[in-house]
């Protein structure tokens, strides 16, 4: 464990520009990306590259369906797909079962392409941030150096904090190099580190003046006013999507949430696609034509008289209606399966998800990962559980839910305004940011029985630093704590 810090640069960087499968892990490792690491953190030209791609990585790792987005999406049951791809049939399948943690595992790639892309943007931000330390000058006379220490501080604290939304312990370190000894933290003190990350990023964009390169996030010219927003709204999401029970919800600072939220972003993120650099695999593989469909538990929430799971004597139902304008704008009613029905017919689905139907078929326009309506019902959340439930229900009736749903307005009810914040992150929030329908029931207790609550560490990583394999889900690990004891279904 002592030796993570020999390795953490050579391993983590390496691990991001090839497959695990074609190098073998050293704790004596040679950096092969970067052999003289004292030249690199030298390079203004080289670390000002390494910048303008911290945002990008992290998009495509998070967006990319070789990583664990499809599985989280279908166990959290808002996507449903049996086909065999991206561990998709493995971690839906009913009963759930425990992930197969092995190296060996024909998809044990998804969680070990996170977790060394995770590690090697937090290594470019750690650089970046040493060579300012350093005294690198960036631009004429230092004039980029703010927004280069404003990106490092926001790929810190991205990386860290998606290392601790999806692993059970995270290992994390800074521009002075591994913290804690090198030993691993607990995910929930991950957090904490990134939220530190995520101040700092903030402090430094609030009090300079910058515009980010429009590469750095395609097609946007993101100021440092803009860059302020998303890193509040990313300390919001951070904070509540990281919770792992109900019992972790209820405990949590409520009021750090609403502050991050009410500073948060007032138009979406949602960077330009050009199917090249910048592309969304999650969007054609939970949506398109004989991928994924939307499951018939979200269909159930719009229309209640739906069965929230196909009838397992059917292949088609009659098509739902609703109050929610949603439901035909967004979803497209299916008379046909394509699903095996020896897997299981609790993944049949009469709808699949359309909204971003002109994404999978020009692949070139925005796509949003974080949404105004996202920021909104963490601000909705923090003021219901600080007792302002007139405020939540305001800003509930002042989004998308009447704006684009053309609901009626919620009343100022607790349980009513719980049930309204449930609805639009399920409904209206869709496939956006990776993982957030999976998070979100999994801080409610509603994930089936059995359905893991964090992913271990992967295998091959466990064998390279001399940890016992160990997984979750199914009876795997503590009851409440790494697997669901209960659930919707």
């Amino acid at each position: 464990m002592k030796n993570f810090n020999k390795f953490i640069i050579g391993f983590f960087t390496l691990a991001s520009i090839v497959s695990c499968s074609e190098f073998e892990t050293s704790l004596e490792v040679e950096n092969l990306n970067a052999p003289n690491d004292q030249i690199l953190l030298t390079d203004a030209t080289a670390l000002e590259a390494s910048a303008s791609g911290i945002i990008n990585n992290w998009f495509q790792l998070t967006h990319d369906n070789l990583t664990v987005g499809s599985s989280m999406a279908v166990m959290a049951d808002a996507f449903t797909c049996s086909w065999g791809n991206y561990a998709m049939r493995d971690t839906s399948s009913e009963p759930r079962t425990a992930w197969n943690n092995s190296s060996g595992y024909s998809d044990a790639g998804m969680t070990e392409r996170f977790f060394n892309g995770m590690h090697s943007i937090l290594t470019d931000s750690n650089n970046l941030i040493k060579a300012l330390d350093n005294g690198i000058q960036f631009g004429d006379e230092g004039s980029n150096n703010a927004q280069i220490e404003a990106i490092a501080r926001f790929g810190q604290a991205i990386s860290t904090g998606y290392l601790a939304l999806v692993f059970d312990r995270v290992w994390i370190s800074d521009e002075t190099g591994a913290l804690n000894n090198g030993d691993p933290v607990a995910y929930n003190e991950a957090i904490k580190n990134s939220l530190e990350f995520i101040n700092k990023g903030i402090i430094v964009a609030d009090n300079n003046t910058f515009v980010l390169p429009s590469s750095w996030i395609n097609g946007t010219n993101y100021s440092n006013t803009d860059l302020s927003k998303l890193m509040n709204s990313m300390g919001a999401r951070l904070m509540v999507t990281s919770l792992r029970n109900s019992s972790q919800r209820d405990a949590l600072d409520w009021n750090q949430v609403l502050d991050y939220a009410n500073a948060g972003i007032s138009i979406d993120f949602a960077p330009l696609m050009d199917d090249v650099v910048w592309f969304c695999d999650l969007k054609w593989t939970l949506s398109y034509g004989g991928w994924g469909r939307v499951d018939m538990r979200i269909i159930n929430m719009m229309d209640p008289d739906t069965q929230s799971v196909f009838p397992s004597t059917q292949i088609t139902i009659p098509e739902s209606t609703s109050d929610d304008a949603r439901l035909t704008s967004d979803f497209q009613y299916l008379d046909g399966q394509d699903f095996i029905p020896s897997r299981g017919t609790y993944h049949y689905s009469s709808y699949r998800h359309s909204r971003y139907d002109q994404y999978i078929t020009s692949w070139n326009v925005p796509v949003t990962d974080y949404s105004v309506t996202e920021n909104d019902m963490y601000k909705a959340e923090a003021l219901l559980r600080t007792g302002n439930v007139a405020g939540a229900a305001t800003v509930i009736n002042t989004g998308t839910r009447t704006s684009r749903g053309n609901l009626t307005n919620v009343a100022p009810d607790e349980t009513e305004v719980y049930k309204a914040i449930h609805y639009e992150r399920l409904i209206e929030c869709a496939n956006t940011g990776m993982g957030n329908a999976f998070f979100e029931m999994r801080k409610e207790n509603l994930l089936q029985k059995g359905t893991l609550l964090h992913f271990p560490i992967p295998g091959s990583i466990l064998a390279t630093i001399g940890i016992s394999e160990y997984t979750f889900g199914g009876e795997q690990g503590v009851a409440g704590e790494d697997y669901s004891i209960n659930g919707w279904k």
